[in-house]
């Protein structure tokens, strides 16, 4: 115990005695001034005069007296103060607190003291650690930044040589497929099913990329997707194309995507020969007897076709909508289909497209109000 308490002890018992001192030297000034204030009387160097009950002062020694007088009123309320009172009651309790930390007490606070140190050097060694790592995190995260806007710049232009590649590739075979002997050449290939897969996730991942603003007509994106279409539909114009596309598990996929976009793709500029290429792909495909029954089975198909004819499209566009409708009412003979196309494709808006200001879809509008007209007064 005395190795704990050494130097320190030492030192905390002269604290004692000099706390003891000042509380002792401010008890003495204390008494001093209330014996002052109680009899205010002074005991003269020179011996006075007393006569009976009167004590004769000179008057030098009176001034004196009034001169100490005034001093001590003036200085010692300015010493003996609340600031004073205050200091003498924290002085007796450091004193208390001084006599009570002796011995073993002294050497706990004294370790502790040490313990604390000890845990603080530690903190201060694992902050100046985290700075480091944070520093080193820091110019990691900035590389891999670095490295991820240079793969992201590299995948772009991936993606821009891609679609310059697909767009040259998919316009050649565009102007291939053209002829009807090519169309058995293709489908007979062993890639056809993975060429059908990739025409319905490219039209796909087009319309989920550019959901509103769509990429103009001369863009290599925007042409690989025409020229896909283009495809689609020269294939669907072969009355063995239709055959495939309508039996095929892939063909049927795709005729669904075609009636996808049609839905989903809004009627502007940019769609408008997309659309049209699709509105006449799935024409010749009614034309075949299997893939307009599958046509017709799609509730929605009419519902979109009439929603189309309603939002503002040119004129082609309006007149493949009309023709597809036509085709889709008129070979089935079913009064379920009939009575989808007159909730679909209200008489007023036939009326209005039988005024159109391009004479062809003035007439397939008539037509279509004639043979729409025929098949409700026709018992099924």
């Amino acid at each position: 115990m005395a190795a704990c308490v050494d130097t320190n002890a030492v030192e905390f018992q002269q604290l004692v005695a000099l706390v003891g001192q000042v509380k002792q030297n401010l008890c003495e000034l204390g008494t001093e001034w209330r014996q002052l204030q109680q009899d205010m009387s002074i005991t003269p160097d020179q011996p006075t005069v007393q006569i009976g009950s009167t004590v004769v002062v000179s008057k030098a020694e009176l001034d004196s007296l009034a001169t100490e007088t005034m001093m001590l009123k003036e200085f010692l309320p300015k010493v003996l103060n609340p600031d004073y009172l205050s200091t003498f009651s924290q002085l007796s309790h450091v004193e208390q607190v001084c006599l009570l930390l002796t011995g073993p007490e002294l050497c706990s606070v004294l370790e502790e003291r040490e313990g604390l140190v000890t845990h603080c050097e530690q903190l201060e060694r694992r902050t100046e650690a985290v700075l480091t790592d944070y520093e080193q995190e820091k110019k990691d995260k900035f590389a891999a930044k670095c490295e991820a806007m240079e793969l992201s710049q590299q995948l772009s232009q991936q993606a821009d040589y891609c679609s310059s590649l697909g767009s040259a590739c998919c316009t050649l075979l565009w102007r291939v497929s053209r002829h009807e002997d090519c169309i058995h050449s293709i489908l007979s290939g062993s890639k056809v099913s993975e060429f059908l897969e990739l025409v319905s996730s490219t039209l796909q991942s087009f319309l989920a990329a550019y959901t509103e603003d769509l990429p103009s007509e001369e863009s290599d994106e925007a042409q690989f997707i025409l020229a896909l279409c283009g495809i689609v539909t020269n294939i669907a114009a072969s009355a063995y194309g239709r055959d495939y596309l309508s039996e095929s598990g892939n063909g049927r996929v795709l005729i669904d995507m075609l009636c996808s976009v049609l839905s989903t793709a809004p009627n502007t500029q940019p769609c408008s020969k997309m659309k049209g290429l699709i509105l006449m792909a799935l024409y010749n495909i009614s034309i075949n007897q299997k893939g307009l029954q599958y046509l017709t089975s799609k509730d929605e198909l009419m519902k979109v076709l009439a929603w189309m004819l309603q939002g503002g499209m040119d004129s082609t566009n309006k007149l493949h909508c009309l023709k597809l409708l036509q085709s889709l009412i008129l070979e089935p003979q079913s009064s379920e289909v009939v009575h989808q196309a007159l909730e679909a494709v209200p008489m007023q808006l036939l009326q209005k497209l039988s005024s159109d200001i391009n004479t062809e879809v003035q007439e397939a509008a008539l037509e279509l109000m004639s043979d729409l007209s025929s098949l409700q007064n026709t018992p099924h």
